[in-house]
């Protein structure tokens, strides 16, 4: 770990943190870091779509809901993929980028900022890049990864760093694995920062850190765990997500489920070490 380039706030406390994290984390095996992230609700509610949809469809459609997957009415694997779904069985399978907006307008208008959501669901619809992914297969998309990336971004008018950019480069790179494609690079994209990672980070550092430096948190968590095993920021932040708000009985009974009690045991005892200080 390159300790020098560490932030001041980092100096001390937080580069213990970041050891005894990764220590527990190291004790998942990558079969359980790939279950883990077919439970992420877009994999879990959008997966059976692939096959109606084709590979370069389905893409944009993950791309377009991750883009407009914020300020929700409820929890997101209640209130806003399940419900995204609904809207699109009941929709004839679209031929072109656009045909999504009429499919998805009913749903955005119900939501919170329904004009924004709207105006960012055809922003994205009509661009040429949509229109090159919509033609395109995961394996011609997967080595253009960062290309992508920062294409979005350009086209957003968002920084690529922002989370729901780089959220829906989440879902892009979730469709690709559904679609069995694995040969993209998921490298210099940061963790989406929300709600449930700020609120882990500050279990875990005892901090209330800006975004940025929970990006830096996490990616030095990340940078050690792949010294050991093949997982990238889509592995780790499916964890933290699912995990974040969990109370200290319901994330040792999150690990149970892969008969990982004592990773489960370990991280409330790593927060609550940091309570103690």
């Amino acid at each position: 770990m390159v300790y020098q380039n560490l932030p001041l706030v980092f100096r001390i406390s937080s580069i213990t943190t970041i050891r005894r994290i990764v220590d527990i984390l190291q004790q998942i095996p990558l079969e359980a870091w790939e279950h883990i992230v077919a439970c992420e609700p877009e994999w879990h509610y959008m997966s059976d779509l692939l096959p109606s949809y084709g590979e370069g469809p389905f893409a944009v459609l993950m791309v377009t809901a991750g883009l407009n997957d914020f300020q929700l009415k409820g929890k997101a694997e209640k209130a806003y993929w399940p419900v995204l779904k609904k809207y699109l069985v009941q929709s004839p399978i679209p031929d072109r980028p656009e045909d999504l907006i009429p499919a998805l307008a009913p749903f955005y208008a119900g939501e919170r900022l329904p004009e924004l959501k709207l105006r960012r669901l055809r922003r994205f619809l009509q661009s040429h890049l949509a229109q090159r992914m919509w033609l395109a297969d995961a394996s011609t998309m997967a080595p253009h990864f960062q290309t992508i990336w920062l294409k979005l971004a350009r086209i957003m008018e968002q920084s690529p760093e922002q989370k729901t950019i780089v959220f829906a480069m989440k879902c892009l790179g979730i469709a690709f694995l559904i679609a069995g494609e694995r040969n993209f690079s998921f490298e210099k994209i940061p963790i989406p920062v929300d709600f449930r990672v700020r609120m882990l980070t500050r279990r875990l550092t005892r901090r209330n850190l800006d975004d940025e430096a929970i990006r830096f948190f996490w990616n030095q968590v990340l940078q050690e765990l792949q010294r050991t095993l093949p997982v990238t920021m889509i592995h780790l932040d499916s964890l933290v997500w699912q995990i974040g708000n969990l109370a200290d009985n319901d994330l040792i009974a999150y690990f149970q489920r892969f008969n990982l009690d004592q990773v489960g045991k370990r991280l409330v005892d790593a927060t609550r070490q940091q309570d103690a200080l």
